[in-house]
């Protein structure tokens, strides 16, 4: 877990938002903003001269939006991590920024409670998407696929990975799903790797995304 101080750089195109969100990040003594964008531009700008740990990135802006922002930083600089804020449902703009690399997805309006959750996890390693994205991605899922049986296409998947991916889904990094359940981290990875070849993921929040929309993991076992 980390214990310095969390860089966060904060990109939306509206100053009254960031105002209001500096003002909330500043209540925590972990973190320190260290700049702000009002476009995905500006920011990428910012990144030549210092990478932040966390990035809060709006997606609807101008010049360049938070879906074109996020793919070329999070290429350039793979370790930066990068939570999007949304004001309302655009199903297009889900699964563009999961796919543009994203470790948590949350509601501007969501409450310092939640942003404090998004913040450690995600520095942390884990994940966190609000409650609502999970049941839009969910939702839509099933309405696009119709009364497909899709239980037949499911990989089979062991008590132990069963497990393993519920606490992912959670938003546990690798060390804290070790820690609960009394394995070595290097076991949790070989389980993780095994989750990855049987799902056909590529990581682990193309992972969390397959498990809820295939409802592997229900939203209710995650919720704390």
């Amino acid at each position: 877990m980390k214990t310095s101080t969390i860089n966060i750089f904060i990109v939306d195109d509206h100053k009254i938002f960031r105002d209001g969100l500096l003002l909330l990040l500043n209540q925590f003594e972990f973190v320190t903003v260290v700049g702000q964008a009002a476009n995905g531009e500006d920011f990428l700008e910012f990144l030549e001269n210092m990478v932040p740990d966390i990035v809060l990135m709006d997606i609807n802006m101008p010049i360049m939006n938070g879906i074109e922002a996020t793919k070329i930083a999070t290429e350039k600089y793979p370790d930066l991590k990068v939570i999007a804020l949304t004001t309302f449902f655009e199903d297009d703009h889900i699964d563009q920024m999961f796919a543009a690399g994203v470790e948590g997805y949350m509601l501007k309006r969501s409450n310092i409670e939640d942003f404090e959750i998004a913040i450690k996890r995600v520095s942390e390693g884990g994940n966190y998407f609000s409650e609502e994205i999970i049941k839009v991605v969910t939702r839509n899922f099933y309405k696009n696929k119709g009364k497909e049986n899709k239980s037949l296409n499911l990989p089979i998947l062991t008590s132990r990975e069963k497990e393993i991916l519920e606490l992912t889904c959670k938003g546990l990094n690798n060390e804290q799903i070790a820690e609960r359940i009394f394995l070595s981290p290097k076991t949790i990875e070989k389980h993780k790797s095994s989750l990855f070849q049987k799902t056909g993921t590529l990581n682990t929040v193309n992972l969390v995304i397959y498990a809820f929309k295939n409802q592997i993991v229900s939203l209710s076992n995650v919720s704390d």
